[in-house]
């Protein structure tokens, strides 16, 4: 029989939002893998987890995969982290899921932290619909067409990583298509410095008026409003 890979979730910033089964999945695996190994070492020292560790990440992938396969075919169990929060919600994880699942080898998620839900049911929008668009795109041309395709795709929720090289013009975008809507801006999520910021696109650019933004960003719409 094969070996399992557990898909591990990690805490999204403050490191005590861990459970219990994930460090004990951790320590028992033969081997984690990790997108940044230096980064996943200072979760893994915190919790005295001394399970050996490699890298498996977007420039590796390819490569990688059927390295792992063989070795959950013939070695030993997988635990499969990324750098914060759930592994396979925009990150390479889905990768080594998807070839795992082909070959008939278990997967288990043992679940845990999770940056959009976390902004989700703390922003006081809809959350019994919601949809979830990954990071925006990165040109102006296309994050106005896919605000504008989304416009008339029901009431749900939208969800967006969202980079602060981009977010002030985001926020004018969305001003543009879906005019004074409910916005949230959610940084920093569980750190010592978590911060909520809800308002109309119009009062969110004032806020950033004078200072940029800093860090990285889950921006929600509340379309209810729309």
């Amino acid at each position: 029989m094969p070996h399992t890979l557990f898909i591990v979730s990690t805490p999204i910033g403050n490191l005590e939002d861990i459970t219990f089964r994930a460090v004990r999945t951790l320590k028992e695996v033969s081997l984690v893998l990790a997108e940044d190994t230096r980064h996943s070492r200072i979760l893994l020292e915190r919790y005295e987890i001394s399970t050996r560790m490699e890298s498996y990440h977007d420039f590796n992938k390819k490569a990688a995969t059927p390295k792992y396969i063989e070795y959950l075919k013939n070695t030993g169990d997988i635990a499969l982290i990324c750098d914060a929060g759930t592994p396979g919600i925009a990150d390479p994880a889905f990768n080594l899921v998807k070839a795992a699942k082909q070959e008939q080898i278990p997967v288990r998620a043992v679940p845990g932290a999770n940056a959009l839900l976390t902004a989700l049911v703390a922003s006081g929008f809809a959350t019994d619909r919601f949809r979830f668009e990954n990071f925006s795109p990165k040109k102006s041309a296309q994050r106005l067409h896919l605000l504008q395709k989304l416009k008339n795709d029901g009431n749900s929720t939208l969800i967006f990583y969202a980079s602060p090289h981009n977010l002030v013009k985001f926020l004018g975008e969305i001003k543009e298509v879906y005019g004074e809507v409910q916005v949230a801006l959610m940084r920093e999520l569980t750190k010592k410095f978590e911060e909520h910021l809800t308002g109309t696109p119009s009062e969110l650019l004032e806020r950033y008026k004078n200072s940029n933004p800093k860090g990285e960003f889950v921006l929600l719409i509340d379309k209810m409003e729309s």
